[in-house]
């Protein structure tokens, strides 16, 4: 029972924790439940998805034409291709990271996974909405400098980081 408690000390201290909450507030953990229900819900569809393209580009796409798409060595090219794909992703960053990380192992450059990651701040769909609330010349300046900044980061990161890789 001792190494039960030692190995799942986290887990006890939240149900400990959860049943205090349920017994002094039930409609809250209800809310609670029905929030955390429905977030999985939604995330769910995004990680199926996610894992299904990780596993068809692990089996589909050889490992040498990822180097040349978006290696270490693909330049500009490279980094322009994840820098635009990054503003058309959706969904929450971490549920990508599995992906990321298929990618560098097939070849991928670090440099372009994060300029992805970094471009992921700009929503293409939601460009014409800023414009609207925000106005076309700090919506584009702010893309822009989003971009610019994204494809810096890759940079950065890749000489921080290249060796590991």
């Amino acid at each position: 029972m001792k190494k039960l408690l030692e190995d799942y000390m986290i887990e006890c201290v939240i149900c400990i924790i959860a049943i205090i909450l349920i017994i002094f507030n039930p409609h809250k953990v209800a809310m609670g439940l029905t929030y955390a229900v429905n977030m999985y819900v939604n995330l769910f569809l995004i990680i199926v998805s996610v894992a299904f393209l990780s596993g068809f580009i692990s089996e589909a796409v050889p490992p040498n034409t990822i180097g040349r798409i978006i290696g270490k060595d693909s330049g500009w090219k490279g980094i322009l291709i994840g820098a635009i794909f990054g503003t058309f992703m959706v969904g929450p960053t971490y549920v990508f990271y599995p992906l990321f990380r298929n990618l560098i192992d097939k070849g991928a450059g670090i440099n372009v996974i994060a300029t992805t990651i970094g471009a992921w701040a700009i929503k293409v769909q939601w460009i014409p909405f800023a414009i609207v609330l925000l106005g076309w010349k700090f919506t584009l300046i702010f893309n822009l400098l989003i971009f610019l900044f994204a494809i810096a980061s890759g940079f950065v990161v890749a000489f921080f980081s290249e060796k590991d890789y």
